[in-house]
């Protein structure tokens, strides 16, 4: 019942931000299925373009493209365990993550870097990180990443304080 609320909240809210009351005014064009997916379901805590301003939420833009140094980085973003029980098939959830990802990401991500697909995202989405600890696993994964690909410490600073 909870989830369904939020979902008929997120909607909602999708609705107003692009414009499509039923005052028959013409609004603009709906965002792509991804951009959409990415609204409802992680928009909420991540902001609308990748930016929080909360502690305790990673930011997305201009950082999360690092992840795709390595490929612990690489899997850790789809084994998230908010990413990988999302509502969504593995064909919508690699588009949510390529969009995050190439759109968020910019120059944070790695020459070359290729998209996710669902067959990767099936498998990885299968292991979600629910067996180790986060935050430690997050902190040495952010370690590597800064020391040996350049990351800056904002990477890491969402979580500085947390345990």
């Amino acid at each position: 019942m909870l989830k369904r609320l939020k979902l008929m909240a997120g909607a909602l809210a999708l609705l107003c931000v692009f414009g499509y009351a039923k005052s028959g005014a013409a609004g603009p064009e709906p965002p792509p299925p991804a951009q959409r997916d990415y609204l409802l379901a992680c928009g909420g805590c991540h902001g609308l373009l990748g930016t929080t301003n909360s502690k305790a939420v990673p930011q997305l833009k201009g950082l999360v493209g690092y992840y795709l140094n390595t490929p612990e980085g690489r899997s850790y973003l789809p084994r998230l365990p908010n990413v990988a029980f999302a509502a969504l098939s593995d064909q919508d959830l690699a588009a949510v993550l390529n969009y995050v990802v190439f759109d968020f990401g910019g120059a944070s991500v790695p020459a070359g870097a290729q998209p996710y697909d669902a067959a990767e995202v099936a498998r990885w989405r299968a292991r979600p990180l629910t067996e180790v600890p986060l935050t430690q696993y997050r902190r040495r994964l952010v370690a590597r990443l800064i020391e040996h690909y350049r990351a800056p410490a904002t990477l890491g600073s969402s979580y500085a304080d947390a345990d």
